[in-house]
């Protein structure tokens, strides 16, 4: 990416050219590029604590422990899963420099060709598959993306892909094909040498000594700061303090929780809502905080299997022993492209009983359902108001859905590979008495996204243009998995590592 022709256009009174507000997985990759590409000064905003450079040892071990989540550094956001959920369901976000792809599963996967050509599709031109191939490589290069082998599978891994592959699904060489419409395999991951290689490290690491990168941590953002129809700066608390910081283009990257929040605070959003809570409207834009979308999951839980627990802990005791690793792509009996479900084994050990627990997870990973993301306060302390909408698509396609990924992870641990491990597999049961445990039973596969859509601007619920400007005002972008126009057939890390990949080239135009 070439430097801008006038990367000193910014206003005398700028303390920078791009002021990103949010160092979590899109926007330290974004900052990153720009630093390493161009002239440009970039400042970013990060809520939690900077730990530096990873040769500096001052990363705590959770965050680069690549083995099993990391539970610190929390947002702590919580919610229901839909309205007749008795349960208070935990939405894991990270607060720390690299965001949750420094808290992660490491995970590393782009689904499948249609869901970028869909949204190509949907007016945003530029997004096709094909387009944004190259952006998909530079990203998994970053984060050093790569396909463990077999050898490295758990016992309990191991006998997943091997249930599978006995149940009919086809062994996959590369779950990151992106025609590959069913597949299991060891997850392509964001591992190197066994730390979870974040954002972070990845892209900010390689530019902390250069002049044109600023980071200030603990910086909550409050708002964006207007004049007329262009954004200037933003106020943030700062170690408590509230500080102005302008800038010549401003980009927002909260995710799909923090960058509609942020927005709603500035009077950027639906003029009712704003009213509500007592904020001044400043840009009716009724899409923002609409359709957030998340995977809709659920999992069937195993324990027992002395013989199997014995070879789990010959494996931890031999080394590198990850909790999550092996995953499945597969079909419900609705799915007519590509695929709609993931399948994937888990597995945990008591740190009280050393008794070891297992799981197979269903996610719905094409789901129709959405909520909203909305304001409780205009104090950007105060968390907002968080509904996914699980299972509320008025068809029912997205609790059919993960009734047929129950039945078949049930078949899976009716094949030899599990019932030699667990005894007979589960009795088969009635799908109304599935609905009732899926209903009951549904939580959150942690993929926050589409709060705040792109699309054109005769789409009366998209919030950014295909370059990522919020319509109708100026030098203002989102870059996060707020902006997906569809959440996309795959965990969403890689996904938003690759929008500032995508992007980072249109932030720096100043032209643009």
């Amino acid at each position: 990416m070439a430097s801008p022709a006038n990367p000193a256009s910014a206003p005398a009174t700028a303390d920078c050219d791009v002021l990103i507000c949010g160092g979590g997985t899109s926007g330290a990759a974004l900052a990153g590029i720009l630093v390493r590409d161009t002239t440009l000064r970039v400042t970013v905003l990060e809520a939690g604590p900077d730990y530096g450079a990873l040769a500096d040892g001052g990363w705590p071990r959770d965050l680069l422990d690549a083995s099993t989540l990391c539970r610190s550094h929390q947002w702590a956001y919580a919610g229901s899963a839909h309205a007749s959920h008795s349960r208070v369901t935990g939405y894991d976000r990270a607060r720390v420099i690299g965001g949750c792809s420094a808290h992660n599963g490491c995970v590393a996967l782009i689904g499948h060709r249609a869901d970028y050509d869909g949204w190509a599709a949907l007016g945003n031109t530029g997004w096709g598959w094909d387009d944004v191939a190259p952006a998909v490589a530079r990203a998994k290069a970053a984060l050093r993306v790569q396909i463990p082998h077999d050898d490295t599978l758990t016992p309990w891994q191991a006998r997943f892909v091997e249930a599978a592959v006995a149940a009919g699904i086809p062994r996959s060489a590369d779950l990151n094909n992106p025609d590959e419409d069913q597949g299991v395999a060891a997850s392509p991951a964001n591992i190197h040498d066994g730390l979870r290689w974040n954002t972070a490290l990845a892209y900010l690491d390689p530019v902390r000594d250069r002049p044109n990168l600023t980071i200030v941590p603990q910086a909550l953002v409050d708002r964006v700061l207007l004049e007329g129809d262009r954004a200037v700066g933003v106020e943030a608390i700062v170690d408590g303090e509230r500080r102005q910081f302008r800038a010549a283009r401003v980009v927002l990257s909260g995710g799909a929780y923090g960058t509609p929040a942020m927005l709603l605070r500035s009077g950027i959003g639906p003029g009712a809502h704003l009213r509500e809570v007592g904020v001044p409207l400043r840009h009716e834009l009724p899409g923002v905080g609409a359709r957030l979308t998340d995977h809709p999951a659920l999992g069937l839980f195993m324990e027992g299997a002395a013989e199997l627990g014995r070879e789990m802990d010959a494996r931890r005791a031999a080394g590198w022993s990850p909790d999550e690793q092996t995953l499945a792509k597969v079909r419900s009996q609705s799915c007519s492209e590509a695929f709609d479900l993931h399948l994937y084994a888990v597995s945990e050990r008591s740190p009280a009983s050393g008794a070891w627990r297992y799981q197979i997870a269903i996610a719905h990973v094409a789901p129709q359902s959405s909520a909203s993301v909305r304001l409780a306060s205009a104090r950007p302390q105060d968390a907002p108001l968080i509904d996914h909408g699980f299972l509320t698509d008025a068809a029912g396609h997205d609790l059919d859905g993960l009734i047929d990924g129950v039945e078949l992870a049930s078949e899976l641990l009716r094949t030899t590979a599990m019932t030699s491990a667990f005894g007979d597999g589960p009795e088969r049961l009635h799908r109304d008495d599935l609905r009732a445990y899926v209903i009951d039973d549904v939580g959150i596969y942690y993929h926050p996204a589409c709060s705040c859509r792109m699309g054109p601007s005769s789409d009366p619920t998209a919030v950014v243009d295909p370059y990522g400007r919020v319509h109708g005002l100026r030098n203002l972008w989102l870059c996060d998995a707020s902006i997906f126009p569809v959440i996309p057939r795959a965990n969403t890390c890689l996904p938003a590592v690759l929008l500032a990949e995508h992007m980072a080239a249109w932030v720096a135009d100043s032209a643009l």
